[in-house]
């Protein structure tokens, strides 16, 4: 449970300092804080998807898998190398904006949303009230559904291209 809050927190406080030590020259502006906003949505939820990834391939990986109320296995090490996968797209975002962001939020939506659905099939057909089962389905949908509304609202904010001026013919 705890490591599900720490994610929350750190991307929270992250943004929250970021927009505020902003020094770009849009700073403050709507879209500039939207823009943070999914930036660390996006990275830090990557950062921690990558440490989310290795505990499911790491040294650790019995007791990943016990605290979540699952026999360690083949499909561990899988999620654990899609959950890393998830986490260096997000935090590609640094670099790579754009159209780059909208893959980012697609394949974060499209794995987060089958691991909430995974999570409840085991809390509601099987009991698995594990902790970390339970606490990762408000996150697996929370994540998602951030960076969709962000990423919408960014893309609705984008300056509109200035209209090129018919040529005489």
């Amino acid at each position: 449970m705890a490591f599900f809050f720490v994610q929350w927190g750190l991307i929270v406080v992250g943004a929250i300092l970021h927009i505020v030590l902003d020094r770009m020259p849009n700073r403050r502006t709507p879209r500039r804080l939207v823009e943070l906003a999914l930036l660390w949505v996006l990275v830090a939820g990557g950062a921690w998807a990558i440490l989310g990834g290795y505990a499911h391939i790491g040294p650790d990986s019995t007791e990943t898998a016990e605290d979540i109320g699952y026999a360690q296995s083949f499909f561990q090490w899988e999620v654990g190398w899609g959950d890393i996968a998830i986490g260096v797209l997000g935090v590609m975002c640094i670099w790579k904006r754009d159209s780059f962001m909208t893959a980012a939020v697609i394949a974060l939506t499209l794995s987060y949303g089958g691991d909430a659905i995974g999570h409840i099939m085991q809390l509601v057909e099987h009991d698995n009230d594990k902790v970390n089962n339970v606490w990762a389905i408000p996150s697996d949908i929370l994540q998602p559904v951030a960076a969709i509304v962000l990423l919408i609202a960014y893309r609705r904010m984008a300056p509109k291209p200035a209209p090129t001026p018919a040529r005489a013919g």
